[in-house]
């Protein structure tokens, strides 16, 4: 495990509080491998182990060290994860007890074989209490944001080296990816997009998505989502880049978004909540000749989504939370949208820009 034993009994002993505080007999922390939404990261945040096939069970009980069932000879070996749950659970005398679960990460299958041979268990979803506890992040893991972010930075300059007529997504996209995995990286989540941008052409950019065969060429623009996992934390840099001359069009557009983030940031702060940052974002886009567009961005750390930088989102900011901040910009004909972002956290006085890119539309 990369993290500290510090980190490692930090985790270990707000789970056992969590335990206790909930009356849980055991608590069952599923993993797989999918990119996504909050649910997915409570087992990796807690083991720190890294998924590469399928699932991983942890099993956890009060007052002694847990248990994880995988694939491999560590800790203990299953082919069966579900039937080797039920059979640790009986065995540590909790058949008939609360047993703690995250009902999203839960296959329909398992609940039922759960239901039939533990009737008597009560079921209960503890994925929001863990998420508060996951938000609570230590300076270990503030380091492990920076140092993601910088790996995001990296990647983004090593597309600027790549990046020339003929050359294919492909191959900007392997030299993003080769920049941060050689320095560790656990896996990278890259979209790219690419084509001529002009207003009077519908999705002539597209928003980014994976990458293609398709080569690039002269007096095309590049959008670039580039998104590192570096010890299990995500960070996110988003970039547009012009190919062998400005492009006026979009540079209106990518000065909009890049003001209005810094409109938007200012809003990070203690006490205040992450709705007043989109709030404010979607006001100063509304007084341009543009229109603004959701998502305005999403929390990250285990998970990439973790909540959605939204109008709608109360939570409120604290020391550590980190947010990818990239306000979608559409024109009033809705024919063209663009992105632009990067990673910020929250810190007792306001914010930390995590990335050292700059803020203008470059021209390559």
């Amino acid at each position: 495990m990369p993290f500290t034993e510090t980190e490692k009994k930090r985790r270990q002993e707000a789970l056992q509080k969590l335990l206790a505080e909930k009356e849980l007999q055991a608590l069952v922390l599923i993993g797989n491998m999918t990119v996504g939404h909050s649910y997915h990261g409570d087992f990796r945040w807690y083991t720190d182990n890294h998924i590469f096939f399928q699932r991983q069970v942890a099993v956890l009980f009060p007052g002694i060290d847990p248990i994880l069932f995988n694939y491999s000879d560590f800790v203990r070996v299953s082919t069966n994860f579900i039937a080797d749950t039920v059979t640790l659970i009986r065995a540590q005398g909790a058949a008939k007890g609360k047993i703690g679960v995250n009902f999203e990460m839960l296959p329909t299958t398992w609940y039922r074989y759960l239901r039939t041979e533990l009737p008597d268990a009560q079921l209960l979803d503890v994925h929001e209490d863990i998420m508060a506890i996951r938000f609570q992040h230590s300076d270990e893991e503030i380091e492990i944001y920076r140092k993601g972010a910088a790996l995001a930075d990296q990647g983004f300059q090593a597309a600027l080296n790549m990046i020339r007529p003929g050359v294919t997504e492909y191959e900007i996209v392997a030299e993003i990816e080769y920049v941060s995995r050689r320095q560790g990286t656990d896996e990278h989540f890259t979209l790219i997009g690419s084509g001529q941008f002009s207003f009077n052409m519908e999705r002539s950019l597209p928003l980014p998505v994976s990458p293609s065969e398709r080569k690039i060429q002269a007096g095309e623009s590049i959008v670039l989502e580039i998104t590192p996992r570096y010890k299990g934390y995500w960070t996110q840099l988003v970039r547009m880049v012009n190919v062998g001359k400005p492009n006026e069009e979009l540079r209106k557009m990518q000065t909009v978004a890049r003001d209005a983030i810094r409109r938007g940031i200012e809003e990070i702060q203690p006490g205040r909540r992450v709705k007043d940052v989109a709030l404010a974002m979607q006001a100063y886009i509304a007084k341009t000749e543009f229109v603004p567009r959701a998502p305005f961005g999403h929390v990250c750390g285990i998970d990439l989504v973790e909540e959605r930088v939204s109008v709608d989102n109360e939570s409120l900011f604290i020391p550590g939370y980190a947010a990818i901040v990239h306000p979608l910009v559409q024109t009033a004909d809705g024919k063209n949208v663009i992105f632009w972002g990067e990673t910020y956290l929250a810190t007792r006085e306001g914010y930390e820009r995590l990335h050292t890119t700059g803020d203008d539309l470059i021209t390559i």
